[in-house]
Parts: C-alpha cells; sequence; structure tokens
C-alpha cells in the first residue's frame, strides 16, 4: 500500500493564517443596514455608529471628491467593537472592509477626528480605488483570477505610497483635521532632511531594520499632496488609470507620471521634496549632521542602534524613569540616576507606550487577548514597583487606557472605552482594582492621558464629536467640566500636572510644542525651544523633560524649570491658526462628517449569510502537480471554501476535490474530499490501477493568546479520514477500504521580538501527532517535534535547538513521513527515526541597498548548523546515523519595493556516508526558496 499523505491537514493549516478566521464568538448578533454605496455589518447597539458611517460614505460617494473614475462596486463593511487595536483596512478576496472600533488613546497619533468618522472617510477612498482601477491588464487579470489576481495586478501597478497617502489626503480635505494637519505625521522626512539623511529612494521605499525610515503614509501624503496641489485635482486620476491599465508594462506608475508631468519619476519626487523642504525651512545638507543639537540633551544619541525613549518622567533632582525599546531590544522600563542607566523590568505586551509614574510605582495598561476569540481584546491595568522590580495585575479583562496613579498610590485613573464607542473616566482603587467614582458627558469623544489632581478632580485632553480639543478640569463628584483652554481643533494632549499648573504639548504650525497652563487664571504659555518637535512632557522636581523626535528616534530632552523661558499666549491666539500641510480643502458645511445623521432602518444579518462566496480562482504548479483552485470566504470570516482540479504529470491522474471549513463555533470543523481518476502503481510483473475517493472530517480548536510578556499557543484537533479505492483490472476485489484518525496537540510561547531579531530571544513551541489506521490494517504512526529559541552571544543572535521523532508500525506504513533528515541526505523509509539539529543565526550586514526599483536586500543573515539523524530499521539490531554541517546564508529581500521574500543557500559536509547514495561527494549545496512568491 502506497504511504497516505494526511491532505486534512493541509487544508487546515491553510485557515490558521487568515485575517482573524472565526474570531466573534457566536454570542454576537449581528444586524446590517443598506444603502447603493455600502452594506454595514455590525454587533447590535451599534445602530446610530453604522447609520453615521453609512451617510458618510454616501455623500463621498455622491460628490466623488478628486475623482479617480465613476466606478460604485457596494462594499460590505464589517463594524467590530471587540478588539482594542485602532485599525482599520479594505481588502479583496473577499472585497470587504473592517473597521476596529476603538479610538487610539493619543492625539497625536491619527488625530482627534470621531474615529469611525476618519475610518470612513480613510478607508472609503481605498473602496474608491479598488473599485476605478480596474482597466487594462489589471481588468484582464481580474476577469483570469478573480479578486486576487486583480490584486496583484493593482499592487504590481500602483505603490503602496499612493494608496494609503490618497486615503490620508482625502481624511484631511474632508475633515477639519485629519493626519495631514499633524505635525506629528508630517515632520517624518523633515527629521531626516534636518539631519542630511538623503536616503536612496528604494531604501525610503522598503525600509530599514537599522535606521529610522518613514512609512509609505508619511511618503505617500507628500507626494499626493504634492501631485494635487501642483498638477491639479484630476491629476491622480489620469496617473493611476494609465497605470494602472499597464500603459507601459514594466514600470507602469513612473510611465504614467512622465506623460502627465513632463518630468522622470525620480525628478518628480525630487521636485516635491525641494518643495517641502521650503516650506520648512530646511537646507540641502550633504553631510550628516548631530540629530540632537543643542544644550538640553539627557544623553549622547546611539547612532549604532536605533532606540527611542518615551514618557521620561523625574524622580527626583538626579533621576528619571522612562520606557526604551531599540531595534535590538523589546520595550522595557529603566531608571537613570547619577551613575547611569539601570534595567529595571522588560513591560508586558502592550498597544500603547504611555506609562505614568509617582512615587516609587509604575501604572500602565497591557494587552489581554481572549484564547479562542481573536476580536476579543482586553487593556487591563498593571502596577509595577519600581524598587523592587515585583508587578501587580490590578485589572483583568477591561477596557482601560492611559492609567495615572495617585501622588500616595491609592487610586488609579483611566479612561474606559465600551462596546457602544461610549468614553468615561473611572477612579479605581490601587491594590484592588474596584472601580469608585465614574464621569462622561454626551458630547465627549473621548478622555485623553488623565492626570489625578487629588481624589475628587482629573484633568485630561478633552476630545469633542466635532474634533476639537481642550486641556479639561473634571469634577468627579459635581459631575462637570472646567474648560482650562480653548476648544480647539489643533491637537492638545500628553499632560503632566506640577504645582498649579497643566503641562502639555500642543500643535503650532509646522511644530508640536510644549505649552502650559494656570489651573487657577487659565493663563496659557508657549516654552520657547530650540527643537521641532516636542512630546511626552513631563514637570516634576524642578525639571521639565521631555522627548524630540529625529532622524535617530525619540531622544530624551531636560530643561531645569528656572531655565525655562514661557511666552504668554491669549486665548484667541492659542487657537487661531492652522496646522500641518494641505493646500485645499471642502468647505466644513459640505464636509460627509457634517451631514445630517439620520439613524437608518436596518435588519437582522446571518453569520451563515453566504457562506460559499467565492472570489478567486489561482492556477498553481507544485512538481509533479498542475492545480487550479477556485477560493471562497463568507464576509464575517467564519468560513473557508476551496474546490480544485489537480493533474499529476508522472502518474497521469486527474483529481476534483474540496474542502469546507466553519470557524463560527469553539472548534473549527472540517470538510473535505477527493475524488482521483486513473491511480497507477508499478508493480514487480503488472501495473495497479485504480480511481481512489479520499473524505476528511476533521475538529479542532486553536488557542492564541497573549498574557503579559508572552504570546502563547495551544492547539487540539483530530482528524477522521476515510479512502475507498475502486480497483481496475482482475486479481483484485472490486473495491478496498480503510479509515484512518489523527489526533494532534501543539503548543508553546515565545517573548516579544524587536526588528532586528531573527528569531524571538526566548520560545519553544512542542507538537505531538498520533495517526492510525482504524477498521482494517493495523498501522500507526506517533510523531513528535519540540523547538527551543535561546539567545546567542550578541543581542540578535540565537541558538535553535530542535528534536524530532517519528514511530511507525512494523508490519504496515500506511502513512507518510513527516520527519525532517540531517541535511543533505535522502529520506529513508523506517520504523523508528529522531533527528536533533543545533543552529546558531545571527545577522551580517544592513546593506540597505537595490536596483532598478525590482531588487531590495534589507539584511543578509547567516547560520551555522549541526544535525544528527538516528535511524532504526524494521529488522532488530539494524541502526545506521545522518550526520551533516554546513552554513547557510539569507537574504532578507523585498521586490518590487513592497513584496518581502526570503532566499538562501546552504552549504554543507556529510559526516556520515549517505545510505541511499554511498559514493556519492560529501560537500553538497541546496538554494533555499520561498514557499511562494505570489502576496496573499
Amino acid at each position: 500500500m502506497r504511504p497516505l499523505c494526511l491532505m486534512a491537514l493541509v487544508f487546515l493549516a491553510q485557515v490558521t493564517n487568515a485575517q482573524q478566521f472565526g474570531g466573534n464568538p457566536p454570542s454576537v448578533h449581528w444586524r446590517q443596514l443598506y444603502s447603493d454605496t455600502a452594506r454595514i455589518i455590525y454587533p447590535e447597539g451599534l445602530d446610530t455608529v453604522a447609520s453615521r458611517v453609512a451617510t458618510i460614505v454616501n455623500k463621498i460617494a455622491q460628490n466623488n471628491y478628486h475623482a479617480l473614475g465613476n466606478q460604485v462596486k457596494r462594499i460590505d463593511i464589517v463594524l467590530q467593537n471587540q478588539p482594542i487595536t485602532s485599525n482599520g483596512y479594505v481588502g479583496l478576496g473577499p472585497f470587504r472592509s473592517e473597521f476596529y472600533l476603538m479610538p487610539p488613546s493619543d492625539n497625536f497619533d491619527q488625530g482627534t477626528t470621531h474615529w469611525a468618522d476618519q475610518l470612513a472617510l480613510h478607508e472609503f477612498r481605498h473602496v474608491e480605488q479598488y473599485n476605478n482601477f480596474n482597466h487594462g491588464a489589471s481588468k484582464v487579470m481580474h476577469w483570469l483570477f478573480g479578486q486576487d489576481g486583480y490584486a496583484v495586478a493593482i499592487n504590481a501597478a500602483v505603490p503602496n505610497w499612493f494608496f494609503e497617502g490618497d486615503a490620508v489626503y482625502q481624511e484631511t480635505y474632508l475633515s477639519p483635521q485629519g493626519r495631514g494637519r499633524l505635525p506629528s505625521f508630517i515632520n517624518a522626512y523633515p527629521a531626516l532632511w534636518r539631519s542630511g539623511k538623503e536616503y536612496s529612494w528604494m531604501k525610503l521605499r522598503n525600509g530599514s531594520l537599522k535606521d529610522y525610515v518613514p512609512n509609505h503614509y508619511d511618503l505617500g501624503y507628500l507626494l499626493v499632496n504634492y501631485g494635487y496641489t501642483r498638477y491639479g485635482s484630476d491629476f491622480w486620476r489620469k496617473v493611476t488609470t494609465e497605470a494602472a491599465a499597464f500603459k507601459g508594462l514594466i514600470y507602469p506608475m513612473q510611465k504614467a507620471i512622465k506623460r502627465n508631468t513632463g518630468l522622470s519619476y525620480s525628478q518628480f519626487v525630487n521636485a516635491a521634496f525641494d518643495d517641502y523642504k521650503k516650506r520648512f525651512g530646511i537646507r540641502s545638507q550633504k553631510n550628516i549632521t548631530d540629530s540632537l543639537a543643542g544644550n538640553n540633551k539627557v544623553m549622547p544619541v546611539n547612532y549604532t542602534t536605533l532606540t527611542h525613549y518615551y514618557y521620561p518622567q523625574q524622580i527626583d533632582a538626579g533621576s528619571m524613569v522612562y520606557l526604551k525599546t531599540s531595534a535590538k531590544q523589546r520595550p522595557a522600563f529603566y531608571f537613570r540616576d547619577r551613575v547611569g542607566e539601570h534595567f529595571v523590568r522588560y513591560r508586558d505586551i502592550s498597544s500603547e507606550t504611555q506609562f505614568s509614574y509617582s512615587n516609587g510605582k509604575i501604572v500602565y495598561a497591557a494587552l489581554e487577548t481572549d484564547p479562542r476569540w481573536s476580536w476579543k481584546t482586553y487593556s487591563s491595568l498593571r502596577v509595577l514597583d519600581l524598587r523592587s522590580g515585583i508587578q501587580k495585575k490590578v485589572t483583568r479583562h477591561t477596557r482601560y487606557f492611559s492609567p495615572d496613579i495617585s501622588v500616595d498610590g491609592k487610586f488609579l485613573v483611566a479612561n474606559e472605552v465600551d462596546l457602544q464607542e461610549r468614553s468615561s473616566l473611572v477612579l479605581l482603587d490601587a491594590q484592588t482594582g474596584k472601580p469608585l467614582k465614574t464621569f462622561s458627558q454626551p458630547g465627549i469623544d473621548y478622555f485623553a492621558n488623565p492626570k489625578i489632581k487629588n481624589a475628587h478632580q482629573i484633568v485630561a485632553a478633552v476630545r469633542q464629536r466635532d474634533a476639537a480639543t481642550y486641556i479639561g478640569l473634571i469634577d468627579l463628584d459635581k459631575k462637570t467640566i472646567e474648560q482650562l483652554t480653548p476648544p480647539t481643533v489643533k491637537p492638545v494632549g500628553q499632560i503632566s500636572l506640577y504645582g498649579d499648573k497643566v503641562y502639555f504639548i500642543g500643535s503650532a504650525g509646522l511644530k508640536d510644542a510644549v505649552f502650559c497652563v494656570d489651573l487657577r487664571s487659565h493663563q496659557i504659555q508657549k516654552l520657547a525651544q530650540d527643537e521641532f518637535t516636542a512630546y511626552f512632557i513631563n514637570a516634576a522636581a524642578g525639571t521639565l523633560n521631555w522627548s524630540s523626535f529625529t532622524a535617530d528616534g525619540y531622544q530624551l530632552r531636560q530643561k531645569p524649570y528656572r531655565d525655562a523661558v514661557w511666552t504668554n499666549l491669549s486665548r484667541e491666539d492659542f487657537v487661531k491658526g492652522s496646522s500641518g500641510i494641505i493646500n485645499d480643502s471642502v468647505h466644513l458645511s459640505e464636509s460627509p462628517v457634517n451631514a445630517a445623521m439620520p439613524v437608518l432602518p436596518s435588519g437582522k444579518y446571518a453569520q451563515l449569510t453566504a457562506p460559499l462566496n467565492f472570489h478567486s480562482w489561482r492556477p498553481n504548479y507544485d512538481n509533479p502537480e498542475y492545480s487550479l483552485t477556485v477560493y471562497g470566504n463568507n464576509i464575517l470570516n467564519t468560513t473557508q471554501t476551496q474546490l480544485y482540479y489537480l493533474y499529476n504529470r508522472n502518474d497521469r491522474s486527474s483529481a476534483i476535490g474540496g474542502s469546507f471549513t466553519y470557524a463560527g463555533l469553539y472548534p473549527y470543523i472540517g470538510l473535505g474530499s477527493r475524488y482521483t481518476i486513473n491511480r497507477q502503481l508499478h508493480l514487480k510483473n503488472e501495473i495497479r490501477s485504480w480511481n481512489q475517493w479520499d473524505n476528511y472530517l476533521s475538529v479542532s480548536v486553536p488557542l492564541n493568546w497573549i498574557d503579559g510578556r508572552r504570546y502563547n499557543y495551544l492547539n487540539t484537533g483530530t482528524n477522521l479520514g476515510y479512502r475507498i479505492d475502486f480497483n481496475r483490472g482482475a486479481g483484485y476485489a472490486p473495491s478496498d477500504h480503510f479509515g484512518y484518525l489523527t489526533h494532534s496537540l501543539s503548543f508553546g510561547q515565545q517573548v516579544q521580538r524587536a526588528a532586528q531579531d531573527i528569531y524571538p530571544k526566548w520560545g519553544y513551541g512542542i507538537s505531538l501527532q498520533y495517526t492510525y489506521a482504524i477498521n482494517k490494517w493495523h498501522s500507526n504512526q506517533l510523531y513528535g517535534r519540540a523547538v527551543f529559541y535561546v539567545p546567542g552571544f550578541l543581542p540578535t543572535h540565537n541558538f535553535v535547538f530542535s528534536l524530532t521523532a517519528q514511530q511507525s508500525s512494523v508490519k504496515y506504513q500506511l502513512f507518510s513521513n513527516s520527519i525532517n533528515f540531517a541535511r543533505g541526505f535522502n529520506g529513508i523509509d523506517s520504523t523508528r527515526m529522531g533527528t536533533v539539529t543545533i543552529d546558531y543565526h545571527l545577522p551580517l550586514w544592513y546593506p540597505d541597498w537595490g536596483f532598478g526599483n525590482l531588487l531590495y536586500i534589507q539584511r543578509v543573515r547567516g547560520a551555522a548548523f549541526y544535525d544528527y539523524t538516528g535511524i532504526k530499521g524494521r529488522s532488530s539490531g539494524f541502526y545506521t546515523s545522518l550526520q551533516s554541517a554546513g552554513a547557510e546564508v539569507y537574504l532578507d529581500t523585498q521586490w518590487w519595493n513592497q513584496h518581502p521574500l526570503t532566499f538562501g543557500l546552504r552549504v554543507g559536509r556529510l559526516l556520515t556516508k549517505d545510505p541511499v547514495a554511498p559514493g556519492r561527494n560529501r560537500l553538497f549545496y541546496e538554494f533555499i526558496l520561498p514557499v511562494s512568491i505570489i502576496p496573499k
């Protein structure tokens, strides 16, 4: 009997990488509302939010601002209210959008526009892009391969900087704020230019693991804004229409810009950069300069390793505490005094960088997740004793953000956001986490950066529904808010209380600067400073601390309070003027966010609506098999379907099959079937021919969760397979049939990785699998694997130890080998086998180099290995060992400026003879190729 490949495991493995597959529990009841533009799908209780989103996207579609075309195809928008991350996306395969409704906790991150409004403005621009790029070759790819083929085409034609830059432009153009008006957003490139860091275009497009490089949002907004300003509102429609049609098969975007501007691609980019340098008053520099010039440095800049310092807080006259992270190290709390810097503790995994300190205690919010339902995430409070390093979990499975601790350590305050997007201030007992007082008010969108003044009063940066913010003094007992500063659409936040003043960061023109306001007189003052940006202000112990954003990361600044020079501002001067860069915007009365927002009629939405929803079809070749597969997913992403045809060129067999997985219940439930025609097996004196029907049923429970400083997983599953052989020819029974069961268990943990880490510094993964035949042959196989990750000799080095073992039945071996043999050796069929591998991985070079906008090499890394495989044969007393050692070199690359692929070369030596080919050369080399080069 030919060994059986466990195909049920294949389609189960495929679904685990889907975007939050089966992430919502069945207890969530869904509703929907329709329009010509979008169908909004949302949990019960969010009718107002859903109606608001529908109204905004409808108005955008009706007015077609800065049109990219005239096509409108209805999009399904799913509102997710359980995750605590602030995000959103529009995707193809299937065509849908998801809004993560949790507002960002920092006013300088995404701004202060009502979060659902901003998502609607930004994400619907992606909908317009996808609807209007369907031209020429992209349209052909759409027709030939469905949505996945269309995605490959338009992402090859139109760069990601345009997709995101154009969406940021729309959120800015159509609202009173948007990221284009945030100095914290637009200062990324000016920080490079001031330091004389004129990186190559390919480095700007692909990023770096060693240097700070702005992302494609930063780049895209500058270029898109320049294009609209210089060449008119129709410019990008013409460019993207030609690019998506591949008018100019190679480099279509570059050629489209050339045709519409008369400038080469590089000339267009340089002209845009020169224009912004003039706006920022920056002269081109030939030499790299100190990115932290001035007299307020706390420590020298680390030019070797990109390092960030967040929220410095003064303890006394000679010491401070801060959060530090770098390209080589995950986030950790540090204490600094006159002696030097002292490590306190790695921070738990968190969704925000903010923390607060008082009287020897640090408080911050840590990320927690539900093991099974990946959409359900939490932000819970931790209190860390700075002296002992002991941390306490004050709350679990809560939605608290940006906490502060009182001077006496008895109280905590945090902003709480419920599942209906409502923001409240909560005062808690610092020992038990019990809520003591709460405060909320209609019309207030969010309480950012709350600080405790006393047990009754809180100071916070208050966001209003209209995107305006102010510094407010909240009285928890009287249920009142006193406006310390006038509301302004220029962001304010990142508060510090000291004496009778509130210190905060505010936007002014192209800068973010330090301000303060007197609690009694409400007099506003602005700090005179040399830096272009300042963040995370802290006033304590006669000292001002903050971080300046530079080309080398967020760097610490410090100034004695007595040396600070302040300028008085009237409330009118504080409010007037604008911030950021945009040359055009719609009048506020015409803004979609100010449209009338009626609550629209809605109905129920069943979780299993359109369970198949086929969207793409893709050919594939995996020697020796050719295949064509049709893919389907429902909109809530609880089902995955595949139908396929397969042809094997070796035995000339054909197969049709399919699989279906449902993840809407606690376990995943999978079904699969494949019928193979014309199977053949060459025996000694004859050829056996048969048709084969394989059927599969699987049940699995995938658990993945974050708790503390570790990522954890525990996966269990059972697969039932049943195979029927329909024999052809004399000498065989009309049919053979048998079944088998596979039980699997895998679990592991790993710590958070830094940017340059190849593998986690600490981690392990263990998997076990037992497969056995039922109802005919007595055959079984036990397989196990364990992998351990251990730090190497230097910070970004790793030891990786692996142990794999397999035992199969002696008489009937029905199941294919799962074990990896020592590298360089041919596989051997046997009953008992085990492999031990030792690898040492290290980075060799960060070239940050590419050519032709085709290939970019981000990192070259190496590995040394030693492998040992022991094999015990079927006959008693037989044992052989396979040993090899060698080295590997890997290239971590980016193709076409946005698709990451890793290639490698392995060179080794067989330390023992190869039993399959005893006379072969002991030296061997192998190319290591990516599993797939097509992005999914």
